[in-house]
């Protein structure tokens, strides 16, 4: 007789979060994933660092690393975070997780209780919200406009939330090249964020997984982690877009009075120790170089994209014109449902982001997210041109 798994299948998991079929669908043209980009990818060198690294060091993948990863590669976060995010971070208040969607989690393990209300980005990358969904927490979208969230809507809803009895438990942003809108805070509405955060003792969480592709514009203001003298702010960001998304090696830094929670939950899953051990004898010589030409190839795929949205899609429809990151945020006209009309994109092999996965709530139908680092200028030519026919199609446009 066969064993019946369905019924000894815990009665304890997780909430299933709905998202439209076709995100799982293989096609020619995705646009919805923010792959690292493949043609800017120092496979050659990378391959010479690993074998370097397991030559010299390999001995030590005998044992188990030590519990927040890799030391030498947490002190060169350290001295990143201090030299490019004006962040002076020692490396016993980082830990490496896998990916940054690991180190996300390790803080809603930490911190968050079903029935927890979280304060965050009107529009949330659907990773990030989905984690805060399956643990029962309660998002609180706050108001966004090209800086990001805005401050006063920020104070506004948390006061209204006090006043129902239910004061947050976390503010959670995208502070660098939003996901999806491609926002960056600036420096003044850092600082009075962070005044919001210390007003009413809610910790800050701040992704900052794009910090390293700026592609052109004005450079970015510090991270918040260490614009705030008092503790309130945790830190994520990662190495998964710009080395491999298949490496998932991402890390968290915190205040010391976080530890103790942390700890709790043993700072997550930790990575490849071997991966950990690569990508820092890798970039510890190459960083900045390599950064330099992941943003030279972005500049271009870009740049054809905007040129391929100008070409095919009407003014009835807008979009950014990011300076930094991996997407573009596109808005359709009202009424625009693009949770289903991806269905029909899929069928022409082509897949966006649509707009309502951002929102627990599922509204905003008539915006989408276009990721373009994966494919080359030519394809993403070829890939709009064939969107476009399909909101024709549809009467949208």
């Amino acid at each position: 007789m066969a064993y019946n798994y369905q019924q000894l299948a815990s009665t304890n998991l997780p909430a299933e979060i709905e998202m439209p079929p076709g995100l799982r669908e293989e096609v020619e043209y995705i646009f919805s994933v923010t792959y690292t980009d493949p043609d800017a990818m120092a496979l050659k060198e990378f391959a010479e660092a690993a074998a370097t690294v397991i030559e010299r060091d390999g001995r030590s993948l005998g044992t188990y690393p030590p519990p927040q990863g890799h030391e030498g590669l947490r002190e060169f976060i350290s001295s990143e975070l201090s030299s490019n995010r004006g962040s002076d971070i020692p490396a016993d208040n980082i830990f490496l997780a896998s990916g940054a969607g690991g180190a996300c989690q390790v803080f809603v393990d930490a911190f968050i209780d079903p029935g927890d209300v979280v304060m965050m980005d009107e529009f949330c990358y659907h990773g990030s919200l989905n984690m805060f969904l399956k643990k029962g927490a309660r998002p609180c979208h706050v108001s966004m406009d090209q800086d990001g969230i805005i401050p006063e809507e920020l104070e506004k809803s948390i006061q209204e939330n006090i006043k129902n009895g239910d004061k947050p438990k976390l503010i959670y942003t995208i502070s660098v090249y939003h996901n999806p809108t491609g926002a960056t805070i600036n420096l003044e509405r850092r600082k009075r964020i962070i005044e919001i955060s210390n007003k009413y003792q809610i910790p800050i969480v701040e992704n900052e997984s794009y910090a390293d592709f700026h592609i052109d514009g004005p450079q970015l203001p510090p991270a918040m982690i260490g614009l705030d003298a008092d503790g309130g702010v945790m830190h994520i960001s990662a190495f998964t877009k710009l080395m491999g998304c298949g490496l998932r090696l991402g890390f968290g830094a915190f205040p010391e009075a976080a530890r103790e929670s942390l700890a709790k939950v043993g700072f997550g899953v930790s990575p490849s120790h071997l991966t950990s051990m690569a990508v820092h004898e890798y970039l510890k010589d190459n960083k900045s170089s390599y950064v330099s030409g992941v943003a030279a190839s972005l500049r271009r795929k870009r740049d054809a994209m905007l040129r391929s949205l100008g070409e095919y899609f009407p003014p009835s429809c807008t979009w950014t014109e990011p300076k930094g990151g991996m997407m573009i945020w596109m808005g359709l006209p009202e009424g625009t449902n693009t949770w289903d009309i991806l269905e029909k994109a899929v069928e022409k092999g082509v897949k966006y982001n649509p707009g309502p996965i951002f929102k627990a709530d599922r509204s905003g139908g008539n915006h989408l997210r276009l990721t373009f680092s994966h494919h080359t200028p030519e394809e993403i030519e070829e890939g709009i041109a064939l969107l476009a026919g399909v909101f024709e199609a549809e009467g949208v446009i």
